[in-house]
């Protein structure tokens, strides 16, 4: 009894340990979330307060001046810390997301927030190039079309870091089907043959090639059939 209350007393010390480790990762990119919009408003403020006085200028003809002004250095910082909060969900995902897992509603609105500030970029950029041809604007600042440029750059990441993930999740469910269908059908050839090699199997159950492999390596690791032969003379017999 006294081992039991301790491995009990083990198993809910290393849940708690786990929890703690989740929720200092959750709060460390709310941290960077938030710095990424401090340095981004700043970067913000700092390009509108630059286009207010273009525009004031060409309908005054008077120069004006804002304190806050718009910098490289400035959009590295906001990039650098968008970046911090982004790129973690990206390996946390490739470690052990799958596709069919609900994401919580903490994870929906970090999406939400991806895709609100893409798109307040995206829109900011558009009104400045239209005050551009209208003539308001004498030219649209280097460090807004960096700064958008950047962050779009960031979403086709993610969005590609999403893809390359679902097609990986689903070559691995249909792995999985595939070992279910065949499993038996190859070691029921097995018997009735006496072996089978990788074009066998893909020949006579309609597999390709990296999926015959895979297979059969399965089967092998769980120890149902045992392999013999080098390279492309190697074949599959049951143990």
């Amino acid at each position: 009894m006294r081992a039991t209350g301790q491995g009990m007393a083990q198993g809910a010390g290393s849940a708690v340990g786990s929890q703690s480790v989740g929720k200092a990762k959750e709060t460390w990119l709310e941290v960077m979330f938030y710095l990424s919009v401090f340095f981004g408003l700043l970067h913000f403020c700092a390009i509108l307060g630059q286009i207010v006085l273009m525009i004031a200028h060409t309908t005054f003809g008077r120069e004006f001046s804002f304190k806050l002004n718009s910098s490289m250095a400035m959009g590295y910082m906001y990039l650098t810390f968008l970046a911090a909060y982004v790129g973690p969900k990206e390996f946390v995902r490739w470690l052990k997301r799958s596709d069919d897992e609900i994401l919580s509603p903490l994870e929906s609105k970090k999406i939400t927030r991806g895709l609100y500030i893409v798109v307040g970029w995206a829109l900011f950029t558009g009104i400045v190039i239209l005050f551009k041809d209208m003539g308001l604007i004498s030219a649209v600042p280097e460090t807004l079309l960096y700064t958008t440029g950047e962050v779009v750059a960031l979403l086709i990441g993610t969005e590609v870091s999403k893809y390359l993930r679902t097609r990986q999740a689903a070559g691995l469910k249909q792995d999985s089907a595939v070992q279910a269908d065949y499993s038996d059908k190859v070691l029921d050839y097995c018997r009735e043959k006496g072996s089978i090699d990788r074009s066998e199997c893909c020949n006579e159950f309609g597999l390709s090639n990296d999926q015959s492999y895979r297979l059969l390596k399965k089967l092998v690791s769980q120890k149902r059939v045992v392999e013999y032969g080098e390279n492309k003379g190697r074949r599959y017999k049951i143990v």
